[in-house]
């Protein structure tokens, strides 16, 4: 028995050899095109082959997509696409998750190809359900217009007995059927109403109201509020928990600077968003490594040349051409998402700790998130309690070592208005462990608060609670000074660092006790100790918005890298003071405190 060959070009049989010339009035004719449409349905599987899903066939032999049709130095023009190992993979996926009730996000190099794939989903939906409803949502007009221009290519090129006649094509809208008299006289729409929407989303809502067996988000990356945009546009594809439709969050990572953040965000949190993930890296389908007629990628000998390509880049010494090729060509899905801009700070290593970060399977155990509580203990005593909460606005690496007294310092960036205006600032308070002998785990931040409640004492209040539990001095910028009013009032000055002696300006006006005067000197000095640490310490920051925020300052609000400089600021100081050699390791630093009654701190001896 001979055996069967396997050639991937048998799933494009129409596209290779077109229809038979027959007779549209004979049963052959009927015959052949109920199995074209049950192909085009329920799939095709070629004799000794696997099976490929009614989505994919239409795509290989119905759809038409701009491109080379394998004749060297030719122009592109529409042609039935080629077969590609990455493709038919991205289509077994989406059938996947349509089975499983889920959506897929996808970080991928450029020129994959997926805006195509995309628009042939949506014109599969199109063509074959009537009723139906498919959206386009995009970050840009420009992005939604170029994905609107490609589906409707597409459409215009399928054949005939698969058209249907054009109700609207109007900006935003594509909606299939036709007008006619009933009995009654009267104008009604019939025939498919099925319908195709591309809009963009800066309304969120945008969408509301709709009902979607397939929505698209187009080029992820340039969404300002991607994952805003996700949850609006949930209930167009759920029917109460049941989720019939797939929403398809794809392209590439994008600068982490500009609009990226939440897409990098939802990628390595796919599952709390019922989603899955895939990277396709740029040695897939990488052409001059790729098999047009067996449809197979050389990824191994892709990625070899990928490499060489990185290194001549990196020989002209330009850090921001080199990481922008990553971040286009991406070989891990770790190099999608780069800064590619210059910062104040070293930004190669600060990409490479997020890649760590982002690849350490242990990220999400080593922060805890939660609240923190003011409560009195069995003897009347006021102190605080830790609350672990998903979704609590204290995030903590190490909780308090309560034996160790000056072992944790503060740092706050406040702010005197309730309302941050056309500003998207915070505030923000970090811990910072410093040293205190070789047996403690030193020099990091174990805890950030970060927030913007309705009113500020409420974040004063925050601040304060932080400074209780860790029984920690707390360093402020002077300028903000209702939160150095709001510690007065409470009776809680001993959690205020004085002024810092690197801060002593003899030319200032400033006679302010507590707090360091944010002047040009100060700040050129808390950058170079930040610039200080991310060179010799970068690896022990595991706060992800600090590496994003770093990454970008000077450019963007950055209230974590404020309050980590003034922790900095702070530490630095405390090496200052003078220690007796007869003095205990355990009492260098400030005094130990916790709330006594009626919310008085008080000392401990």
């Amino acid at each position: 028995m001979s055996k069967i060959k396997v050639d991937p070009q048998r799933y494009r049989p129409i596209a290779i050899n077109g229809h038979p010339d027959l007779n549209h009035e004979s049963s052959g004719y009927q015959e052949y095109w109920a199995r074209e449409i049950d192909r085009c349905m329920n799939g095709f599987r070629p004799k000794g082959m696997k099976k490929i899903s009614g989505k994919y066939y239409f795509y290989l032999n119905y759809y038409n997509i701009l491109g080379n049709d394998g004749t060297k130095g030719n122009r592109k023009t529409l042609i039935n696409p080629w077969y590609r190992d990455m493709d038919h993979e991205y289509f077994d996926c989406f059938e996947e998750c349509k089975d499983d009730g889920k959506g897929m996000i996808i970080i991928k190099a450029r020129d994959k190809g997926f805006s195509y794939m995309n628009s042939g989903l949506l014109a599969h939906e199109y063509t074959f359900y009537p009723h139906s409803e498919v959206g386009i949502a995009a970050g840009l007009q420009l992005t939604a217009d170029a994905f609107f221009d490609k589906t409707k290519k597409g459409l215009n090129a399928i054949h005939p007995n698969f058209k249907h006649s054009l109700l609207k094509d109007s900006e935003g809208i594509l909606r299939s059927g036709y007008k006619q008299k009933n009995k009654d006289g009267k104008w009604e729409v019939s025939g498919y109403q099925s319908a195709i929407f591309c809009r963009t989303m800066d309304n969120p809502e945008v969408y509301k109201g709709e009902r979607l067996g397939v929505m698209i988000f187009e080029e992820a990356g340039e969404f300002k509020h991607l994952l805003n945009a996700y949850m609006s546009s949930k209930a167009c594809f759920m029917d109460g928990d049941t989720q019939f439709g797939v929403p398809i969050i794809g392209g590439t990572g994008g600068d982490i600077t500009k609009s990226s953040k939440d897409f990098m965000e939802m990628y390595y949190n796919a599952e709390a968003y019922n989603l899955i993930s895939t990277f396709i890296p740029a040695s897939k389908v990488y052409y001059g490594y790729f098999d047009m007629k067996s449809g197979k990628s050389d990824c191994m000998n892709a990625e070899k040349h990928l490499l060489e390509e990185r290194k001549k880049i990196s020989k002209s010494g330009d850090s921001k051409a080199y990481n922008l090729h990553l971040q286009n060509y991406p070989i891990t899905e770790q190099e999608a998402f780069l800064n590619t801009h210059g910062t104040r700070f070293d930004i190669d290593l600060l990409n490479a700790q997020r890649s760590r970060i982002l690849s350490s399977k242990y990220y999400t155990q080593q922060i805890q998130r939660g609240q923190l509580h003011w409560e009195f203990t069995q003897d009347g005593r006021e102190t605080v309690r830790w609350e672990p909460t998903p979704t609590g606005p204290y995030k903590i690496l190490s909780h308090p070592m309560t034996e160790y007294k000056g072992l944790d310092i503060g740092g706050i960036d406040s702010y005197d208005q309730d309302q941050a205006g056309a500003s998207d600032s915070e505030g923000s308070a970090m811990i910072y462990r410093r040293f205190l002998n070789t047996d403690i785990p030193s020099d990091y931040i174990v805890a950030e608060y970060t927030d913007r409640p309705k009113k500020k004492e409420d974040f004063w209040d925050g601040c304060l609670k932080l400074a209780v539990y860790y029984n920690a001095k707390m360093l402020v910028e002077y300028t903000k000074i209702g939160i150095l009013d709001y510690f007065k009032r409470m009776s809680s000055l001993q959690f205020l660092k004085e002024k810092p002696e690197s801060a002593h300006n003899p030319g200032t006006r400033t006679r302010n006790r507590y707090g360091v005067h944010m002047n040009k000197q100060v700040k050129v000095l808390m950058e170079d100790h930040i610039d200080d640490y991310i060179r010799e310490n970068i690896e022990d920051i595991w706060y992800l918005d600090l590496i994003d925020e770093l990454s970008y300052y000077g450019s963007r609000n950055t209230d974590r890298v404020i309050a980590f400089g003034l922790c900095l600021l702070h530490n630095i100081d405390n090496y200052r003071y003078k220690v007796s050699e007869n003095e205990d390791i355990k009492d260098i630093g400030f005094k130990y405190y916790q709330m006594g009654d009626h919310g008085v701190p008080t000392m401990i001896d």
